[in-house]
């Protein structure tokens, strides 16, 4: 007969299969199952305590053991989306912040060109500086004729007459 518990899932032989065993509950307690039979009959079935200890023993701690990789694999895949994401909020807020510099920059190159005109020179020096076209009376011209002469700087020959040429020019200022 098997047993209704997985964890004993199991025939065993010295159990006789009858309608009254069918209708009984299971207990288990340190040294195997003991099944009710009536109201005070018990049936102790003795299952080595070794093998079901361990066999339970194994099965919970490989549970336990999936179910904290399980969840650590989870809380990776979590934690590498949460980088993800908040990189990616990271470059929208710098991306809007680039557009924001280049359209100021737009806005300013825009005004520098519209100082720069000719015309709006000429109006702000006719009406903030009060000033006019030039007269005849205040053209004055400069003679630039220069004659075009050629010097022959004359070379030392060697570093005796370089020293000859400083000790000469000592002479010459004390003279």
């Amino acid at each position: 007969m098997k047993e209704n518990n997985l964890a004993y899932n199991r025939e065993y032989k010295d159990i006789p299969d009858s309608p009254l065993l069918k209708n009984m509950t299971n207990q288990r307690t340190a040294g195997g199952v003991m099944i009710k039979a009536g109201k005070n009959k018990k049936i102790k079935v003795n299952i080595p305590a070794k093998e079901s200890r361990s066999a339970v023993a194994k099965a919970r701690r490989n549970t336990v053991l999936s179910v904290v990789l399980l969840s650590a694999m989870a809380f990776l895949v979590l934690f590498r989306a949460l980088m993800i994401t908040s990189g990616y909020e990271k470059l929208e807020a710098k991306n809007a912040e680039l557009e924001q510099v280049i359209s100021e920059n737009q806005k300013i190159q825009f005004k520098i060109d519209q100082m720069l005109d000719l015309k709006n020179i000429e109006n702000i020096a006719k009406n903030t500086y009060n000033m006019g076209e030039p007269t005849k009376a205040q053209t004055i011209y400069i003679n630039l004729d220069q004659t075009e002469e050629v010097k022959k700087v004359r070379q030392s020959s060697g570093i005796f007459q370089a020293i000859k040429d400083f000790f000469g020019g000592i002479v010459e200022y004390f003279a």
